[in-house]
């Protein structure tokens, strides 16, 4: 993954809202992923391939940025989903 952010990301990324509730008086930490905005890149040449804007926003003090936004490649979804199935017995 190679980090790269869209200068639209800044433009689109939103606001948590109102979705933090109190439990037993403490903050409940949340997060909400959103990926969109499909692009095909390089399209008509061999090489082209689809990116997905991905938008972060956490409540969470185990992150730093509380907002992010890059874009993300098909096939890094896919490395994802593979690490997760092999660490799952280890969760």
């Amino acid at each position: 993954m190679d980090g790269s952010e869209d200068s639209s990301c800044s433009r689109g990324c939103f606001p948590l809202g109102s979705g933090s509730r109190m439990l037993e008086n403490r903050e409940e930490e949340l997060t909400t992923v959103r990926v969109q905005d499909p692009r095909v890149q390089n399209e008509g040449s061999w090489n082209s391939y689809v990116d997905y804007k991905i938008f972060l926003h956490t409540t969470s003090k185990a992150f730093t940025a509380k907002t992010s936004c890059v874009r993300r490649r098909y096939r890094e979804f896919v490395w994802l989903r593979r690490q997760l199935q092999r660490n799952a017995g280890s969760v």
